[in-house]
């Protein structure tokens, strides 16, 4: 097996490469029951993996607690689900806009085991933690883990990673030029960064970032049984996730993994998909007009 300093960014993110399967959700429901529900703020070790019973492709894990839900053998939905799944930011857009918009009914058990049918777990990062304690409710049988940091520690790299990635120029003018696959899923995020973060830009997000975090753990603590709440510390490694979830412990070590490094590769590999996604569709409609012109060059010469 190669070293993580020797695979290629499709060996480290094949998440980003698979290819778009056009699943609509609305057409689907629950598959296996829900069990566990990462609940933690984004950028505290909350990210998980994903693999999909219907796309049939297994991304492999960005951090800690992604990768120990991996080994356990949890099936769990994260954003990064998006690029293959693309049209899942349309049901996201429909559920904050109900929820923060007003805009609608607000999502049910029903439309929740739609959008997510296919998974045992779910992980809070960006939209999903806009829903902890709908997702509580919904799903009163799912155990509920919450990995908290100290707050400075994490809002530098929320900051860093987060926020900066949300307001990104780059980011939103290659968005603009990718309508097919950047685009949804720049205006997904955006919705929850004004919706349920109530920010309308960099600054206020910084500013507002800090209470947020505060507001999320005494919310998640306040509506979840003490009985299904495991407040987790992943130094602690295999004993108490496992004791709590009701698995055995693993024969392999607790993973460590560098999880902002793999967030900025991630992002990089956003943004170069974007532009050749762009790239390739403009080039198949100048080769398009190309033709044409050429055709219609042709038939006028011959008359």
């Amino acid at each position: 097996m190669p070293s993580p300093n020797k695979l290629t960014m499709q060996e480290k993110h094949p998440e980003l490469f698979l290819p778009e399967t056009n699943i609509d959700r609305r057409q689907h429901g629950r598959v296996v029951p829900m069990e566990v529900m990462n609940l933690g703020f984004p950028r505290t070790g909350t990210m998980c993996k994903s693999y999909d019973s219907q796309s049939h492709h297994q991304p492999v894990p960005k951090t800690a607690i992604q990768a120990a839900l991996n080994i356990l053998g949890y099936n769990c939905y994260h954003s990064s689900v998006f690029f293959s799944h693309i049209r899942d930011c349309d049901m996201w857009n429909e559920a904050m806009d109900a929820k923060y918009l007003g805009h609608g009914p607000r999502y049910t058990r029903a439309d929740w085991d739609q959008l997510l049918g296919n998974y045992s777990a779910v992980s809070a990062d960006p939209p999903a933690v806009a829903f902890a304690e709908d997702l509580i409710a919904a799903y009163p049988d799912a155990k509920v883990i919450l990995v908290e940091r100290e707050i400075e520690s994490w809002y530098r790299s929320f900051d860093t990673n987060i926020i900066a990635a949300q307001w990104s120029p780059l980011i939103s003018f290659v968005s603009e030029l990718d309508p097919w696959f950047l685009r949804p899923v720049r205006r997904c995020h955006r919705r929850w960064a004004t919706g349920w973060m109530a920010s309308g830009g960099k600054a206020e997000m910084q500013a507002k970032a800090r209470q947020a975090y505060r507001d999320h753990y005494a919310l998640v603590r306040r509506v979840t049984p003490r009985d299904r709440l495991l407040e987790y510390n992943l130094a602690d490694g295999w004993g108490p996730l496992c004791e709590f979830l009701g698995k055995p412990v693993p024969s392999v070590p607790y993973p460590r993994v560098n999880d902002s490094e793999a967030l900025q590769e991630l992002l990089t590999i956003i943004i170069k998909r974007g532009l050749y996604d762009a790239f390739k569709r403009v080039a198949r409609f100048a080769l398009l007009l190309a033709v044409l012109g050429v055709g219609i060059w042709l038939y006028y010469r011959g008359s």
